[in-house]
């Protein structure tokens, strides 16, 4: 129950900033422009709000309803003023504080400045987590023994030890990009024990790696079955199993890696074996009950805590070498987003399983506040909001920036009767989306 409130309360944090530099770049874009901002609320507020204060000419406020913020600004829609002034020709004129007594180019900016803001918000995320912690990564050729698969990787034609030599031809230089590089790419060639195989990847093939209930990495380096942690009073714990131990041994049947340990331990559920046991050099023996569900009690250390065996390169930034490299993030980000949405089109490959509201977006923060993992993901939310907000759909800042597009072409404004129905209708469709994702992330939550 704790680690569900911990990621909400992170979700509620990261939204919260989002909606808050969003509207801020519509906000200041305005203001600069001499245009008048009536409202500025962090959540809708519907019949009323949590806290509303006027400053100024502007009433700032915090909603009830968290899907979204909002900033009223002055002269968007011809109907503000009709209740308030009884003179229709009065109605007609344009004051110089509205929003539609600027050029096109002025309210271009305006509705483009939320966009912006958040583009600017990933790069700034992304390039002090650059600048403060630098780069970690491992190259794939210092990747010693193969890959080891889970059953998704296996259904796509991969094997634990297989050594990935090319995706679509090219050489990968970072393990960590292999798995986008698989769901981008057409085909693996692979070393399997000295053979070259190439490996296609089809729709048929990779909607293995989109229909699954967590989207984590499919591969990871092959390691050696090293313990990291021995669970208290666990079998493993009761048998003297401690942290550092590397198991070689089970029933007199050799292991090198840890894929090999679980296939050998799912054969003596319920039942005693040996172990073999390599602590600091002497070998122990321990004997081991492993109950009817295979649970030995301990978790083995991952290919991040293996320095000794794995050669990984630090990379530390400049500060202008961090607005570099945060600006490239940001853009590999948005390129993958692109990719996925792409993929959701494509029925054969079941990408759209993986559509998810605030619940699936929840799962992603980890059950223990973790400020890198925090910024990061806020970061790529961060871009797939502005990205979500370039499409060409009314109630959608793209969707008003497609208008004023089509007027600089034609020179002619949109009547904005038009306008403010296309508004409504567009309104109306992304309330059914948003209520048809969520409909269908509390089914894969609750249900599936």
């Amino acid at each position: 129950m704790i680690s569900v409130f911990i990621r909400s309360i992170q979700l509620f944090l990261s939204i919260s900033i989002l909606i808050v530099i969003h509207e801020l770049g519509h906000f200041l874009f305005a203001k600069i422009f001499k245009v008048r901002v009536d409202r500025f609320f962090l959540f809708f507020d519907p019949w009323f709000s949590i806290i509303k204060r006027k400053i100024g000419q502007t009433i700032y406020g915090i909603g009830w309803l968290p899907l979204g913020g909002y900033v009223k600004i002055s002269g968007m829609m011809m109907n503000e003023d009709v209740a308030s002034h009884s003179d229709s020709e009065n109605n007609n004129k344009k004051k110089y504080w509205e929003f539609r007594s600027k050029s096109a180019i002025k309210r271009l900016l305006i509705l483009s400045g939320g966009i912006f803001f958040n583009v600017l918000l990933s790069i700034i995320i992304f390039s002090s987590l650059l600048f403060k912690y630098g780069e970690t990564n491992l190259p794939t050729k210092n990747v010693r023994f193969g890959i080891e698969v889970d059953s998704f990787g296996k259904k796509i034609g991969l094997e634990n030890g297989d050594r990935i030599l090319f995706i679509n031809g090219k050489y990968i230089s970072y393990f960590n990009d292999l798995p986008k590089a698989i769901l981008l790419g057409n085909s693996i060639t692979v070393d399997r024990m000295g053979k070259i195989l190439n490996l296609s990847l089809t729709d048929d093939k990779k909607r293995f790696l989109f229909d699954r209930k967590e989207f984590r990495p499919f591969i990871k380096p092959r390691i050696p079955p090293i313990i990291n942690y021995v669970v208290k009073n666990s079998e493993a714990d009761k048998s003297g199993l401690k942290k550092n131990d590397e198991i070689i041994e089970v029933n007199s049947e050799f292991i090198l890696f840890s894929d090999q340990l679980k296939d050998i331990v799912s054969k003596y559920k319920n039942k005693t074996v040996d172990f073999s046991i390599n602590r600091n050099g002497s070998l122990i023996q321990k004997k081991v009950f492993l109950n009817k569900k295979g649970f030995l009690g301990i978790y083995l250390k991952n290919f991040m805590d293996l320095n000794q065996i794995f050669s990984f390169e630090k990379k530390n930034f400049s500060i202008i070498e961090s607005l570099i490299y945060g600006g490239k993030k940001t853009w590999e980000v948005l390129k993958n987003q692109i990719f996925f949405l792409k993929n959701v089109f494509h029925i054969k490959t079941k990408a759209y399983k993986q559509i998810g509201s605030f619940f699936s977006m929840a799962k992603e923060f980890p059950t223990q506040w973790n400020w890198y993992i925090f910024w990061s993901l806020t970061a790529t939310l961060s871009i797939w909001l502005a990205f979500l907000n370039l499409f060409p759909i009314p109630s959608l800042d793209g969707g008003y920036i497609f208008f004023i597009l089509i007027e600089m072409i034609t020179k002619k404004r949109i009547k904005e009767i038009i306008f403010e129905r296309c508004t409504f209708i567009g309104f109306l469709m992304i309330s059914l989306i948003m209520m048809m994702v969520i409909i269908w992330d509390i089914f894969k939550v609750f249900f599936s």
